[in-house]
């Protein structure tokens, strides 16, 4: 069982919406938000080096391409798993956009998307974000949770908020858009090319609760920014 009090010398700890340890945050989310309950189902479990640093291993696993005999194949759009039967989830898709040649790519380039999976476009990351949602929304309890971890992305010199996207996009299959924290990378490395974007040393985990009758908070952004997900609150 994961201690996820963390309670200090001085009473409760003050929980913060930005962090630079990943597995404290978790702690932080779970504590928060999951009403004491562990992550029961993690769909891109990969090796599961996530939960070899103090996190429960999850009850279910799954991935698209499995690494492991215990994991389980199965996509986060279709999971094998009864209506409301779960309690919390942890999702960590992939979010880099490239193209569909970047296997090819030379040595020491594409290196995200080469060891994880990347989108050949905006487009496909949205139908397999929107896809897992619905599938979640499905599986999900009254009042569980997504643990959904992110990151915004450039491809061909065009700025892509997924972030933001994200938050119309679970508002509208149903979800509460409960909190949002910020993880800040300990590492900052740079490539050397020349900047046209900042470079991004954050990503992003929403919370997302299933809630009966949940109204939209933030509405819907204008059709033109919908497609790059520029519009954010």
């Amino acid at each position: 069982m994961t201690d996820l009090l963390q309670d200090t010398l001085f009473g409760p700890k003050l929980i913060s919406t930005i962090g630079y340890d990943e597995q404290l945050m978790v702690r932080d989310i779970l504590h928060l938000h999951a009403k004491g309950n562990e992550i029961e189902l993690d769909p891109t479990y990969s090796i599961g080096n996530f939960y070899n640093k103090g996190l429960q291993k999850p009850k279910y696993i799954f991935d698209k391409f499995p690494q492991r005999d215990d994991v389980k194949q199965a996509s986060s759009e279709n999971l094998p798993l009864e209506k409301e039967s779960i309690s919390t989830i942890m999702f960590d898709p992939p979010f880099v956009i490239g193209g569909s040649t970047y296997s090819e790519a030379k040595e020491g380039s594409c290196i995200i998307g080469k060891r994880f999976m990347q989108f050949t476009s905006f487009d496909e990351l949205k139908q397999m974000y929107s896809g897992s949602l619905s599938e979640f929304y499905r599986i999900l309890k009254d009042d569980g949770i997504v643990i959904f971890k992110c990151q915004d992305c450039i491809s061909s010199s065009t700025q892509y908020f997924s972030h933001c996207w994200l938050m119309f996009e679970a508002e509208k299959i149903g979800f509460y858009v409960k909190d949002l924290f910020i993880l800040l990378a300990k590492n900052r490395i740079s490539d050397g090319r020349i900047q046209q974007h900042a470079r991004k040393f954050h990503s992003y985990y929403w919370v997302f609760e299933k809630r009966k009758n949940a109204r939209p908070v933030h509405g819907r952004p204008p059709q033109d920014t919908a497609e790059t997900g520029s519009t954010c609150v």
